[in-house]
Formats: structure tokens, sequence, C-alpha cells
């Protein structure tokens, strides 16, 4: 199984998430789908075997919403990126508590 989260432009409200939601439960090898209006995308677990990624892309054009493919979220850090260190000033605050 592999998971995507894939862009879905368009997204009004979260009863038309439900919508791409029905409609990419409909494909075969779709184990679950979750759309989020907020962020205006979805999260779909599939099978890489029975179904690709362009089949998922094309039912949320078929919904009548823009999908360009995956996403990946902007805060999710590189593995081998270090945390910043803290400000001299912050650390020295918080010693004196």
């Amino acid at each position: 199984m592999t998971t995507a989260t894939v862009e879905v432009q368009g997204l009004l409200t979260a009863e038309c998430g439900l919508g791409v939601e029905k409609r990419l439960m409909r494909l075969s090898g779709v184990r679950r789908a979750s759309v989020n209006a907020v962020s205006g995308t979805a999260t779909v677990e599939y099978d890489e075997r029975t179904v690709r990624l362009e089949a998922i892309k094309a039912a949320v054009r078929d919904c009548g919403y823009g999908c360009s493919g995956r996403q990946l979220l902007q805060h999710v850090c590189k593995p081998d990126d270090d945390p910043p260190p803290a400000p001299a000033a912050r650390a020295r605050r918080s010693i004196s508590r």
C-alpha cells in the first residue's frame, strides 16, 4: 500500500470534498480517501499494483477540480536538517526562571 497526498484545486466546502472522496473510493485499489477542503488536498491510501497515481488525479479532475499531483507539505523538514539553535537570550531566560 502507498499513501499519497494530492492537490485538489477549487474546493469550496467540506461537502465538495465528500463527492471527491466517494469518486476516489470507487477506484479499484483505493483503500481509503480523505479530502481536506481547508488545505485543498486529498490523502489517498491505495495499492500501487492496482491503481496508478495518474488514475487518482484523473478521478479528481472528473469531479471538476484541478489536480496537479502529489503535494509535499511545506512544514516537513528534511531528515538530515538539524533544528535551529535556541537564541542565547531565550536560553538565559528559561534558566533564570
